[in-house]
């Protein structure tokens, strides 16, 4: 392309939730294409292989040797319904964690605060090692709702007000 004028440099945006229809036919979305992307991360690599595999071994094991086609239903009856009991409590969970903690500074901080307990750190590691959520004592997670609920009140009466941000100039490059 020597020569030749760029004329904008951009990425699509990757998608934050499953897609409303991931089965279209005999077609089934994988990876981003199908919205398996960990929203506080951006993780998707161990989605998108584990996606692409549990598919195609559905899809094989509904077609009996080349017997037969698969159809729509049967498709999301199997792949999706497996990946969804799989991994949609994690989704659930993240998206929970975004909702609560991302929203401003006092709630970030609260995060921050949370992040120096060691059973969050031993959930966290875990939830992100096997990529299920973990947390498999419930006294613990009863004493930390109530250590969020302080670093919340905590967050809250100690940060400073979030900053107001705009910038029409970029804005206006992107369009």
């Amino acid at each position: 392309f020597a020569g030749e004028k760029i004329i904008r440099v951009e990425a699509p945006p990757i998608p934050e939730h499953s897609r409303p229809r991931r089965v279209q036919g005999r077609i089934a979305l994988v990876g981003d294409a199908a919205g398996y992307v960990t929203k506080c991360s951006g993780e998707g690599i161990y989605f998108a292989a584990k996606s692409g595999r549990m598919a195609a071994e559905e899809i094989v094991a509904l077609m009996k040797g080349g017997s037969r086609l698969p159809t729509q239903a049967e498709i999301e009856d199997t792949y999706c319904k497996k990946y969804d009991g799989l991994y949609g409590p994690t989704y659930t969970v993240l998206d929970i964690l975004q909702k609560v903690f991302y929203t401003n500074n006092g709630a970030r901080e609260a995060f921050v605060e949370l992040c120096n307990s060691k059973y969050v750190q031993q959930v966290t590691f875990d939830s992100y090692l096997y990529k299920r959520v973990q947390g498999n004592n419930p006294l613990d997670d009863i004493k930390l709702l109530g250590e969020t609920i302080g670093c919340m009140v905590k967050g809250y009466s100690t940060a400073k007000p979030d900053a107001e941000f705009s910038n029409p100039v970029e804005s206006l490059k992107r369009i």
